[in-house]
């Protein structure tokens, strides 16, 4: 129910805008990305691969685009770590950001952008020490903030994204740089 609330949050605005001017066009978004990243919950360490998946909808005027995204990390603490210590530990992520871009150079079917976004993230981390049966749940909201930067490949309809985002936590606290790669159908 609650991804369903978020879905409608997010369309909502992005299809009123898009309505008012001839001049701006709808777009639906897709990437995802994989990264390492150092993290520490409740004093246990999560570092790992992280997983990252987007979902956004926006509008986009010539160089700008403006959108509304929501994004689900995960981590998952190491297999073989967690034979040796008898203790799984894992951290889901879900965050509202709003983003904008602009393209700061563009030649036909290709573009080089840049982006600064900023929003909240839910948390919620759990560790399980196998040996004693005692699991630690800790779950929160935070502030998120990312910076962007990629090319883009663009043909009538469809956008190919390939970049890098940089994004950051206070709680957990995060910093890390995420490859991805992203798909833009365009109204």
């Amino acid at each position: 129910m609650r991804k369903i609330f978020i879905l409608v949050f997010v369309f909502m605005p992005t299809f009123a805008f898009a309505d008012n001017n001839d001049n701006w066009t709808f777009y639906l978004r897709a990437d995802a990305g994989l990264t390492y990243s150092d993290i520490n919950v409740s004093d246990y360490d999560l570092s790992g691969f992280q997983g990252m998946f987007n979902f956004a909808t926006g509008v986009q005027n010539g160089r700008w685009k403006a959108e509304v995204a929501f994004q689900e990390r995960a981590t998952v603490s190491e297999m073989f770590s967690s034979l040796l210590t008898q203790t799984m530990a894992s951290l889901e992520q879900h965050a509202l950001i709003v983003n904008g871009f602009y393209d700061v150079f563009a030649y036909k079917n290709f573009a080089w952008y840049v982006g600064i976004g900023a929003g909240l993230s839910a948390y919620e981390s759990v560790i399980t020490y196998q040996s004693i049966g005692a699991e630690i749940t800790e779950d929160g909201y935070s502030p998120i903030l990312g910076v962007y930067t990629g090319l883009s490949f663009n043909f009538e309809h469809v956008g190919i994204d390939l970049g890098v985002d940089y994004f950051y936590t206070y709680k957990p606290n995060i910093n890390s740089l995420v490859p991805k790669i992203g798909l833009r159908v365009i109204f």
